[in-house]
């Protein structure tokens, strides 16, 4: 589906049929079927990795080197990724960034099964890792708009959520099972397969190339525009920072679960499997419910009280026993990914498609973002306690929000502004076509 064709008439759909209404676009349906078997090796890779990391060194820090190393990436790298995005056909640069980590991974692999890998060949390649996923995930998020009509926007972004969800449950407990059967090196050779399937999948795409651009702008000039629309656009700039507060105050408690599972309720690593399970649970039923919400006139108000409640839910789970705790946390994941998902949504619908790329590229950055919260989180956890941290982090994430809220005005008529802005592009869009036709 291309950005500049005229959008078909929508496709009826009733009930559950409607959850999944994007699958019935061809293009669509290969891209979510990719994205099923990047995240399910990203998933496992993370597992895999820390397990090996670990029992090389057996320090703990050691861990958070391994997620810098992923991370900071993501950080600095992105909006160059973002830039490259916006250049360059995005089919094209997701199969290299795709290829990139599968041949990283198949390196690492053959390491492991010679029993010479060792912890600075973990860090390169998390390194490399971070690089590759810096320009894979903009792509990714900008290609979506080219596959499906307006109309399913929010449905197939939505799944695409409910795919990654779905991986976070399953991915991690089958790479964990996979170590006892065909180890370690195994198991990485079963990521390596599927990130390579990854990019098959990606190959059966159309091609989306750039569109016609004036060849005398430069590479720093398209970097700097794509600052500059932010800055221009109060509403994109409002939205892009409403989606960074969850990942500075709200995130980190991923990180901390460890210190509760062991320190506070003593359920040891079986807990912390079903405590990660119950938020990838909670995530997955909030992305379907979101699927839904296209025709919703009040999207704006429903990702405002997600927000407030993705607060709410992590204060309460900080102080209750284990059992209440499950269910606290499968409520964070749901309306965390409500908010979330809503937030994309929102901010992909009101973007040119030329600046697209760019713009992905720093909600990218804000899971770079994540390890600043994280570390002065731990820090701090060690002196007021762990259950004090995350309940603070509760608080601030609803007083940060309720803040910008009331910074950017144009929150007020968001759903408004979202349905002038498609108004206007479908008039276009018919203006074209009407154009081509006579032509």
């Amino acid at each position: 589906m291309n950005e500049g064709s005229p959008e078909p008439r929508p496709i009826a759909a009733s009930g559950w049929r409607n959850t999944f209404a994007s699958l019935s676009v061809p293009e669509y349906n290969l891209y979510f079927w990719g994205m099923l078997a990047f995240f399910s090796a990203m998933n496992m890779m993370i597992v895999l990795r820390g397990y090996l990391v670990y029992d090389l060194t057996g320090d703990p820090k050691s861990l958070a080197a391994v997620m810098l190393g992923v991370a900071l990436p993501m950080l600095f790298i992105a909006p160059i990724a973002g830039v490259v995005t916006d250049r360059v056909d995005r089919r094209t640069l997701m199969i290299v960034a795709q290829l990139a980590v599968a041949f990283v991974n198949l390196i690492n692999t053959v390491l492991i099964l010679t029993d010479t890998v060792a912890m600075w060949n973990l860090v390169v390649m998390s390194v490399a890792s971070g690089v590759a996923f810096s320009f894979n995930m903009p792509a990714r998020q900008a290609t979506v708009p080219n596959l499906v009509p307006r109309h399913m926007l929010m449905n197939a972004m939505s799944l695409s959520s409910s795919a990654m969800n779905g991986t976070r449950i399953i991915a991690p407990a089958i790479g964990g099972l996979l170590i006892a059967p065909i180890g370690i090196g195994g198991g990485f050779a079963v990521l390596t397969a599927l990130y390579f399937l990854a990019a098959f999948l990606t190959l059966g795409l159309p091609k989306m190339p750039a569109k016609d651009r004036d060849r005398t702008v430069t590479f720093l000039s398209d970097f700097k525009g794509g600052f500059s629309y932010i800055k221009g656009d109060k509403l994109v700039m409002g939205l892009l920072l409403l989606g960074t507060i969850p990942m500075i105050f709200a995130m980190p408690y991923q990180t901390l679960l460890p210190v509760f599972t062991e320190d506070v309720w003593d359920v040891g690593p079986t807990g912390l499997g079903v405590m990660q399970a119950m938020a990838g649970v909670g995530g997955l039923i909030g992305t379907l419910i979101t699927a839904n919400l296209d025709s919703s006139p009040r999207k704006g108000w429903i990702m405002l009280m997600a927000a407030i409640g993705s607060g709410l839910f992590l204060m309460a789970f900080a102080y209750s026993v284990f059992g209440v705790a499950l269910l606290m946390i499968a409520l964070v994941g749901l309306s965390q990914m409500m908010f979330m998902t809503i937030n994309n949504t929102m901010i992909t619908s009101l973007i040119p498609d030329n600046v697209r790329g760019r713009v992905s590229s720093v909600l990218m950055m804000t899971f770079g973002l994540m390890p600043l919260g994280v570390v002065p989180a731990s820090i701090l956890a060690g002196i007021i306690g762990v259950e004090a941290v995350v309940a603070i982090g509760g608080g601030l994430l609803i007083i940060s929000v309720l803040i910008t809220y009331a910074v950017f005005p144009q929150f007020r008529t968001l759903d408004t502004a979202v349905k002038a802005q498609r108004a206007e592009r479908e008039a276009i869009w018919e203006a074209e076509a009407a154009t081509a036709a006579g032509g």
